[in-house]
């Protein structure tokens, strides 16, 4: 019986991984980490019976009656929670908390030797490098929980990487696939939350609207399968069908292919193999009418590419440049701050006017960041 982790069970993708667990016999469970959302969390924390669980926001933490969930430990410290994971390793994590606050326990997971299921994006966008050091020092098995990541990691496994001239992956374009940039300025959050094809939380959601989140995983990609950035490519395919496409150097190609649904890389983390997750089939659904198609990135949005470009030309602190401009540019949105527009204009103004620097360890980068934060609100 193999014990897990889950750091974000909350969320949209511990909650799905926790939904495909749920009739399983094979796991039990040690570390649950969220933020605060404890109505979610009451329930799951009954159901699963972890050892241990940490609320990470200090008023919603102070109200749990820890009475009602006698079989779980109540942490009620953050660094405590670091180092009673260093002390008691899982067999499998699952990194799924959005952001970079809470990136130490990613680390703590990559240092394991173990298995890493990693859906954290900002992990690999603001020290890919680094982290990578890290898993490749340590042994452990790292599984990116992302359908592109996942797909390329499918196929890139069994195949001679020399043999590769080009990793594309598909983008859906969001909920304004299509539209040109200056027919977006009046969108509102409820239009740029709903995503016509995946399930996922507010941050990751606007993310996609905007086509940054597609950024970040050319980022992540680069440090992921140590492709260089003349290697990756986006195209928009509204269907998100295809994942990811390897373009060999004899011109052919090969695509994976699937419904958008997490369950695919999730269960395949889980079980280190291809298992049936849902109760009905979907290929028959999938073949029938096939429609594929694809498209360029949108020409009016480049600028973020041009972006994208430079983190992996250059590394340094620029992915966390790009990634706490954006944080702040999406927080601002969703409170109705700014306009939809206004979120590239944020990223555009300051991404070329914050000073880049050649950081590499954790503790610069936060430092750093902190700093950048400091900055975009001056």
């Amino acid at each position: 019986m193999k014990s897990i982790s889950i750091f974000g069970f909350t969320g949209s993708i511990g909650t799905q991984a926790l939904n495909i667990l749920a009739d399983s016999e094979d796991f039990v469970f040690d570390f649950f980490v969220c933020n605060k959302n404890i109505d979610v969390a009451a329930p799951l924390i009954k159901k699963f019976s972890p050892k241990y669980v940490f609320v990470d926001d200090k008023e919603v933490r102070e109200k749990i009656n820890q009475s009602e969930f006698p079989s779980s430990i109540f942490i009620q410290d953050y660094n405590d929670l670091l180092k009673l994971i260093e002390e008691n390793q899982s067999d499998i994590y699952l990194s799924a908390i959005s952001g970079f606050s809470k990136v130490e326990l990613t680390i703590l997971a990559a240092q394991s030797g173990k298995r890493l299921l990693l859906a954290n994006k900002e992990s690999l966008v603001i020290m890919g490098a680094r982290l990578m050091q890290i898993v490749r020092d340590s042994g452990t098995d790292l599984i990116p929980i992302d359908s592109e990541h996942y797909s390329a990691y499918l196929s890139l496994k069994q195949l001679d990487k020399s043999e590769i001239s080009k990793l594309t992956l598909t983008a859906s374009g969001g909920p304004f696939e299509g539209l040109p940039l200056e027919n977006l300025k009046n969108k509102n959050v409820a239009e740029a939350l709903n995503h016509p094809n995946w399930e996922m939380g507010n941050k990751i959601s606007i993310d996609s609207a905007t086509l940054v989140n597609k950024c970040f995983e050319v980022i992540e990609a680069h440090h992921l399968f140590s492709l260089s950035e003349e290697q990756l490519d986006i195209v928009i395919h509204p269907q998100s069908i295809i994942h990811s496409l390897l373009e060999f150097k004899d011109g052919s190609y090969e695509a994976q292919m699937s419904e958008p649904d997490m369950g695919f890389p999730l269960s395949y983390g889980f079980y280190k193999q291809r298992v049936a997750f849902k109760k009905n089939k979907t290929a028959d659904k999938l073949l029938n009418g096939l429609n594929l198609t694809l498209k360029e990135f949108p020409q009016d949005r480049s600028f973020l590419l041009d972006i994208t470009k430079d983190i992996i030309q250059n590394g340094g602190n620029r992915g966390l440049v790009f990634a706490a401009i954006n944080n702040y540019a999406v927080e601002k949105f969703l409170n109705e701050e700014i306009s939809f527009i206004g979120i590239y204009n944020l990223i555009r103004s300051n991404y070329e006017e914050i000073e880049k620097k050649d950081l590499f360890e954790l503790e610069e980068l936060n430092e750093n960041y902190i700093e950048i934060q400091e900055q975009i609100r001056n």
